[in-house]
């Protein structure tokens, strides 16, 4: 028996419905990936859309303005005579980052990292005397510090949580040079 004309036109239908649904799910495909590696949503909607959750770079490069700002006040703050010998080291490159991009007055010291290649970057010159420790809590520091005391804590807006949301800021006197204790807080995280 001869093959009819609808067998025929089964693999044809079948095809073109494959051919659709690849087409829409290569669309959707691209869509969330676009949504997750490129910066398109705005920074107000990271936490109520989850990307902040979902992208850690995006979280963590979120609010590096107003970071650098209240790292300025709180550099500030501190007392003048402790404040000409103060260097920021904040466990994580975003402090340094932010301050590096958005610190047009260049009033602040130093701000270093021990993570990853920033380790590298500390200024062989240094002669801090007190230390502003980004996301370290005073028990964090005890081994290197006097008498660490909590400062604040900082806040990155929108509630977008990165790496600088909620981090404590301990300010302390050295008990010895940043080049003896650099070693001890490389963070290769």
């Amino acid at each position: 028996m001869a093959d009819s004309g609808i067998d025929q036109c089964r693999p044809q239908a079948l095809r073109r419905t494959l051919q659709i649904a690849v087409v829409i799910a290569s669309v959707l495909e691209f869509a969330a990936f676009v949504q997750i590696t490129l910066p398109v949503t705005p920074p107000e909607r990271l936490h109520a859309s989850g990307l902040d959750n979902k992208n850690e770079v995006f979280a963590d490069s979120v609010g590096w303005e107003e970071v650098e700002q209240q790292v300025a006040r709180i550099y500030s703050d501190v007392p003048a005579p402790e404040r000409e010998s103060t260097i920021i080291i904040s466990a994580y490159y975003g402090v340094p980052g932010a301050v590096a991009i958005y610190d047009n007055r260049k009033l602040l010291p130093d701000v270093v990292s021990p993570q990853l290649s920033d380790y590298y970057w500390l200024p062989q010159n240094l002669t801090a005397t007190h230390a502003l420790m980004v996301d370290y809590l005073p028990s964090d520091v005890a081994w290197m510090c006097t008498s660490p005391r909590l400062v604040t804590h900082l806040t990155v807006p929108f509630d977008v949580k990165g790496l600088e949301q909620g981090a404590p800021v301990t300010f302390c006197e050295l008990d010895g040079t940043i080049q003896e204790f650099w070693p001890r807080l490389r963070n290769f995280s």
